[in-house]
């Protein structure tokens, strides 16, 4: 496999060449705009979905020292209690967590939240400390699904799981500072067809303005 990812200017490489991440593809299109919204808010907002996506992946791999993290981030412990609540309410396993996905086809990448049984369902879960829908996820969650069941083929871990699960269910989880969650389904077919039009879209306008780095590198 070929996939890289260089987390200080959140960058894919595919095969030694950048491709837009999934975010990105949203964000090139304008469906996640958030310029109006100042930037000390912004920064706060995405240092907390940072942290406490990692502690939760950190939780679902048993690796979580939560009386550190306690201690360390106070402010975000009602949002890590909002997913061990949920684990715990709707009886869901994680299998697969923070996953680099990515296709050659679409010339996509990203990294999926979380993929696992919901009630003994294969499950596709993507994470929010905010609202889900500011940030697409109902087309972010279908471009991981496409971009996953592509890299199967050179990733055994994500083979082995569509070939128990071949058909998978799509939610948000909206985490809340009280500790509290909220589960939002997303089953729509056409959610991914309108996902890889955005992308086809914006491949036509890099490829008629002869800039195709500028529409990779929107992180």
């Amino acid at each position: 496999m070929s996939l890289t990812f260089d987390a200080p200017i959140h960058r894919y490489t595919l095969d030694d060449q950048v491709v837009p991440s999934v975010t990105g593809i949203l964000k090139a299109s304008g469906l996640i705009d958030f310029s109006g919204i100042p930037e000390g808010i912004l920064a706060a907002a995405r240092y907390r979905g940072t942290i406490v996506h990692e502690a939760i992946a950190l939780q679902n791999q048993g690796d979580l020292d939560e009386r550190q993290f306690r201690v360390d981030f106070p402010e975000f412990v009602g949002y890590v209690d909002g997913w061990t609540n949920f684990c715990a309410h709707r009886e869901f396993r994680p299998i697969l967590n923070e996953h680099r996905v990515a296709s050659r086809r679409y010339q996509v990448a990203g990294t999926l939240d979380c993929l696992g049984e919901l009630d003994g369902i294969g499950t596709l879960l993507d994470f929010a400390t905010g609202d889900p829908n500011d940030v697409c996820k109902w087309l972010q969650t279908a471009a991981y699904e496409v971009l996953a069941r592509e890299w199967a083929s050179e990733d055994p871990i994500l083979a082995a799981f569509f070939a128990a699960h071949p058909f998978i269910k799509r939610y948000a989880v909206a985490l809340r500072k009280d500790g509290t969650f909220r589960l939002e389904p997303y089953a729509s077919p056409s959610d991914a067809r309108e996902f890889l039009a955005l992308v086809t879209a914006q491949q036509i306008v890099a490829k008629y303005r002869g800039n195709r780095a500028s529409l990779a590198e929107v992180a």
